[in-house]
């Protein structure tokens, strides 16, 4: 897991004053509140979430093990609108039921974010998915760490991209007359569906889950694992299984 900093903060210097907004939230309790949204009606992968590995743990487990053992989250919920899913819960994490509107293929992620907001009242939101299994007790507990400092306002895991790129043809990171080695590419970094970590004025103001002073958590195999297709659940399978046979917990 690697810091990427963007922006530099005033308060990163000695000499300079905390602002009133970063010591006020030092100063007052926020309230932490993570979600897994989930639906068991998938249509790329159907009954993906809660699809058995080959041990017989439903893959939704894994990530509600992990996040049940972070420490700096003060409500954890699976935020589902089928009770079905209370069976799949892991202790600390609680059901909280959505609407069925929201199952629906065409709903957008901010609508997801705001529903939860309305029901809960989090100063700092916290989304993870169960696609993303390997995500890790540490990964989830430094997202938030970074967001409750004040230092950010977002915070969210990436990883690297080091590639030959093209778009219309053309190359996006390289000159194709004098093309580099691939170990002097620029680094590029792609969301992974790990953690996004937001204050709710982030959420508010932007309608978005990543704000204007974000911390970049690049994350490496397996917490990159990402499971959209067939194939990815087949990875994640083989991860799991050795795992298991090396006694590595998948937290």
């Amino acid at each position: 897991m690697k810091e990427v900093t963007n922006v530099v903060m005033a308060s990163d210097y000695p000499g300079k004053k905390v602002s009133s907004k970063r010591q006020r939230r030092n100063e007052v309790k926020m309230k932490v509140a993570a979600y897994v949204p989930i639906k068991l009606h998938n249509s790329r992968m159907p009954g993906k979430n809660i699809k058995s590995l080959s041990d017989g743990t439903p893959l939704c487990r894994l990530l509600f093990r992990t996040l049940g053992a972070v420490s700096n989250i003060d409500e954890k919920y699976c935020f589902c609108s089928d009770e079905k899913i209370i069976d799949y819960l892991e202790p600390g994490i609680q059901f909280l039921k959505r609407s069925t509107r929201l199952d629906q293929d065409n709903v957008r992620c901010d609508e997801i974010i705001r529903s939860f907001v309305d029901m809960v009242n989090p100063d700092i939101i916290v989304l993870t998915h169960v696609t993303s299994p390997f995500v890790s007790i540490k990964t989830i507990e430094t997202c938030v760490d970074k967001v409750v400092s004040g230092k950010y306002d977002s915070a969210f895991t990436v990883a690297r991209v080091r590639e030959f790129l093209w778009e219309n043809g053309k190359p996006l990171n390289f000159d194709a007359s004098c093309t580099p080695r691939s170990q002097d590419l620029p680094e590029i970094y792609r969301e992974t569906n790990g953690v996004f970590v937001f204050t709710r004025d982030v959420f508010e103001k932007m309608n978005r889950r990543v704000g204007e002073t974000p911390y970049l958590c690049v994350l490496d195999f397996p917490e990159i694992i990402d499971i959209n297709e067939p194939a990815d659940f087949m990875v994640a399978d083989v991860v799991h299984t050795d795992r298991q046979k090396q006694g590595v917990s998948s937290c």
